[in-house]
């Protein structure tokens, strides 16, 4: 009973330190709102942006704060596929 308790204490203690000390490593500073058009819209800490706009067919065209952008679309079976 012992060695059961203490197994189970090693696993409780392993979750608690990946819960409170690795998931603050990967906090990315990224906000996303859905404005009053409907458009996706993504900021990071940095000041860097992007805005998520469905056209007629159905495509989803994100442009970036640095002129760059990509058309994403799902496919037949299901996959979401951007070029």
């Amino acid at each position: 009973m012992n060695k059961l308790f203490g197994a189970a204490a090693f696993i409780a203690m392993l979750f608690a330190i990946d819960a409170l000390v690795l998931t603050k490593n990967s906090e990315a500073g990224i906000t996303c709102r859905t404005d009053a058009f409907g458009n996706y819209r993504c900021t990071d800490t940095y000041g860097n942006s992007s805005t998520t706009r469905r056209d007629a067919f159905g495509n989803d065209r994100t442009t970036f704060s640095n002129g760059s952008s990509m058309t994403c679309r799902t496919d037949a079976f299901g996959n979401y596929r951007c070029n």
